[in-house]
């Protein structure tokens, strides 16, 4: 049972994992970028300006955008020019790593009420677009615990987490450069007792309408 009377209750069958069709229709939907596509390939650029080996490089990245979500990170004074130095290219990456996982995000939660709420077969990654972000996020808890075989133990990282996270490594790069450290430019610059689920499209439509049960 997932969401609350606020947003619709939707009741999914419970396998602790994805089935072969789920996981079958995630891999010939999936993008064949992913986060680390990116975070590598502006290590790359760092490595060979800086003249640095790339595990290095990918580390400081990594660090970075880690930092964004609350992480520590110590910076070395190198490391600190690097932040200022590559301010640009430390936010477009993180950008575009908040774009996969939100899309990662919802061809999860496509694929759980495509496959498992009878008559929504043809639902497609637009018609999540027009769920309730209230809505989406507990759906998208659900199925990747489900991804994960059962495991609630850690939360995902939500789209509004992403977003301030982000939204924090922006602002932590515009001081970075607003401060530059002496000398050249630098720095530190993703059973069942439940109210009933209505999922039967209305007639005539093209079984794409999601419907929940909810409390007035």
């Amino acid at each position: 049972m997932v969401g609350n009377e606020r947003t619709g209750i939707l009741e999914f069958p419970v396998y602790h994992d994805l089935t072969v069709n789920e996981s079958a229709w995630l891999n010939s939907n999936g993008s064949t970028k992913t986060a680390f596509t990116f975070t590598s390939k502006l290590a790359l650029k760092i490595s060979r300006a800086e003249k640095v080996k790339p595990i290095d490089a990918h580390m400081f990245v990594t660090q970075v955008l880690a930092a964004a979500m609350g992480a520590e990170m110590d910076a070395t004074p190198k490391q600190s020019d690097w932040l200022v130095k590559y301010a640009r290219d430390l936010e477009d990456t993180a950008m575009k790593v908040l774009e996969v996982s939100v899309s990662q995000q919802n061809l999860l939660v496509t694929t759980v009420i495509k496959h498992r709420l009878k008559g929504m077969e043809d639902w497609a990654p637009s018609d999540t677009n027009g769920l309730p972000s209230e809505l989406c996020e507990e759906v998208y808890k659900f199925a990747l615990a489900e991804q994960s075989r059962g495991s609630y133990d850690t939360l995902p990282e939500t789209e509004e987490t992403l977003a301030d996270m982000l939204g924090k490594l922006q602002t932590e790069l515009t001081t970075a450069n607003q401060h530059p450290s002496t000398g050249e430019p630098s720095t530190t610059n993703s059973e069942n007792s439940a109210p009933e689920i209505l999922t039967t499209p209305d007639n005539g439509s093209d079984g794409s309408e999601l419907k929940t049960s909810s409390t007035p």
